[in-house]
């Protein structure tokens, strides 16, 4: 469950937040979008304080929230905001495709959880997999390409879906600017669940028999 949580924050919270400040405080939809969006970014800011160090994933939280600073000033069109996500997932999606050929590959840490589930056994049989397991390697890192990809490919059609609307129907595109963020997020998921299934036999080969 907690790794919904960030998916609930990132989708439920603003856009329950910005129903509620716009249409029952009276917020404007500039101010209403950029507070109910605020979660998203203290969760995540809460997070990597807690890890106590600043990685990839706390770089474009900083980026996100030194953006959302400087829009504050320059504008007041809500789109702006709606789209403001695909900025840093195509930093994301640069990010992810890189690791795909220099260093871990995004999916390699990411997915470790999930893939050994608290084992501390099979966790060691992770490690040793990606260093000697071509196969493993090679499906890590395809898996990898595929979240770049989504991710590239929502922040596209975020912008496609926000900027087909104008700005009077924002509440309109409130809910439609999340619909490639969905369909994206399952059909990646669903690709990751098919690739990194079979390797549960290759990461048992490399676990160490103890006494």
């Amino acid at each position: 469950m907690r790794a919904l949580v960030p998916v609930v924050l990132d989708l439920v919270l603003p856009i329950g937040g910005y129903f509620l400040l716009h249409g029952v405080f009276g917020l404007s939809a500039f101010w209403s979008l950029t507070l109910a969006g605020a979660a998203t970014g203290v969760h995540a800011l809460a997070a990597t304080l807690r890890r106590g160090r600043v990685d990839a994933l706390g770089v474009l939280i900083f980026l996100e929230m030194a953006l959302s600073a400087v829009l504050l000033f320059v504008t007041d069109d809500p789109r702006i905001v709606l789209v403001k996500p695909a900025f840093y997932l195509a930093v994301a999606a640069v990010y992810a495709l890189v690791t795909c050929f220099a260093g871990r590959p995004l999916v390699l840490d990411s997915g470790k959880p999930f893939a050994t589930r608290g084992d501390s056994g099979l966790a060691d049989a992770y490690e040793r997999a990606w260093l000697h397991s071509d196969r493993f390697r090679r499906t890590v890192r395809s898996v990898t390409a595929v979240w770049a990809a989504a991710f590239a490919l929502d922040a596209t059609l975020r912008i496609a879906v926000v900027y087909s609307l104008p700005p009077e129907r924002v509440d309109e595109s409130v809910w439609l600017s999340q619909v490639p963020l969905v369909a994206v997020f399952v059909v990646a998921v669903v690709i990751t669940r098919l690739r990194m299934r079979p390797l549960r036999p290759v990461l048992e080969s490399f676990r160490v028999a103890t006494p």
